[in-house]
């Protein structure tokens, strides 16, 4: 993004991200807490605004024309992503929808242009569709089982878990079994969540969300053009949308700012102990962005965000830790009556396993930039 570009779009978002900032401050959990009664009002702002930047041409500047967008750069997305982060507008509702299954689709099936305009004008909201019980984060585990028909038309039966939004979504991106076992017998589709045979139960987390969910899926009917690239190339689809879910981890998941107010306000800051924890969590919200700008980096070269969107994420997951150890800290016994606080708390350990597991983002990291062997 050119300087003049960047600061057209910083002008357009000062002007206009405001009247789409739900009440109240920011969450300080990276998974918001959201009252059953208000989440589809908070979802249909977040769609409203994905709508209103589609109108006014910034919702997906690296699309072509055809497609809605403006010729630019995938980098030209990342940096007015985060111009938009100055902003409480809840992006992170639609953040599946737009950051993972949006570059996935262009790459993949760039056909699919009624699906593509539905999630860049905010008609449609995506869920993903991966994780399953006995699976986990082992996508080559995966036992949910398409078949397909003699008239090309597909049948899917299986079960999917930890799938945020589902009970909201229009859309869901699926990956299933079409073939043997291990990688080479995924394919990825795209999903009716009204379809008949689906049903949705919510799980209620620890920090009193319920915006997780299982989905089962019963004899559910796809059309034939549902597939996402490739039949039996799911695994090389679902790693281009991975990887570019590491675009989405950001410094700012870390809450040093109200972390320091915090201490202000209880006329701690000066204490040696609490400037070195200060310290040394700005020291780590300066790391994951120099991380992060290492894959804005490849991506400005044409290429996909690296592997090194796992050392960014494992190295998220251990901040947000320290974060909410020094918050129990600062705060004390006040944790259990603020709910900001308590709730940063108890969702830090979904930060270990949202997007891939430590152990997994271990392996990766072992494998793809230390270069040792698999695993037998």
């Amino acid at each position: 993004m050119t300087a003049a570009l960047r600061a057209e779009a910083a002008t357009w978002l000062r002007e206009h991200a405001p009247r789409f900032e739900p009440a109240g401050p920011g969450p300080l959990s990276p998974f918001e807490v959201v009252d059953e009664a208000e989440e589809p009002a908070l979802v249909e702002l977040a769609r409203r605004w994905q709508r209103h930047k589609f109108e006014a041409g910034w919702a997906a500047l690296s699309l072509p024309p055809e497609l809605g967008g403006r010729g630019l750069s995938r980098a030209d997305d990342v940096m007015f992503t985060d111009e938009e982060a100055r902003f409480h507008v809840p992006t992170h509702v639609l953040e599946v929808t737009t950051r993972m299954v949006l570059p996935t689709l262009v790459h993949w099936s760039p056909e699919k242009r009624a699906s593509i305009e539905g999630i860049i004008s905010g008609r449609d909201m995506w869920c993903q569709l991966f994780s399953e019980p006995d699976a986990g984060s082992d996508l080559a585990a995966l036992r949910t089982r398409a078949t397909r028909r003699t008239d090309g038309t597909w049948t899917v039966t299986g079960q999917k878990v930890w799938t945020s939004w589902a009970h909201l979504a229009q859309r869901g991106y699926l990956l299933a079994r079409t073939g043997a076992d291990g990688h080479g017998g995924l394919t990825a589709f795209e999903l009716d969540m009204a379809a008949p045979g689906v049903s949705i139960r919510r799980i209620r987390q620890a920090t009193g969300a319920s915006t997780f969910n299982e989905v089962f899926l019963d004899q559910v009917p796809l059309p034939a053009e549902a597939p996402i690239g490739p039949v039996g190339q799911g695994w090389a689809v679902a790693m281009t949308t991975l990887m570019n879910e590491r675009l989405a981890v950001g410094a700012d998941q870390i809450p040093y700012d109200e972390l320091r107010a915090e201490a202000v306000r209880r006329g701690l800051l000066n204490q040696p102990d609490v400037a070195a924890a200060l310290g040394a969590l700005r020291a780590r919200r300066i790391v994951l962005e120099q991380l992060r700008q290492q894959m804005v980096r490849s991506v400005r070269r044409g290429g996909d965000p690296g592997p090194e969107g796992s050392a960014a994420k494992l190295f998220l997951a251990e901040s947000v830790f320290e974060a909410a150890r020094f918050a129990r800290r600062l705060v004390g016994g006040d944790l259990v009556v603020d709910d900001r606080w308590s709730r940063l708390a108890l969702a830090w350990p979904g930060i270990k396993n949202a997007g891939g597991t430590d152990e997994i983002q271990k392996t990766i990291i072992a494998n793809r930039i230390l270069g040792l062997p698999k695993e037998p």
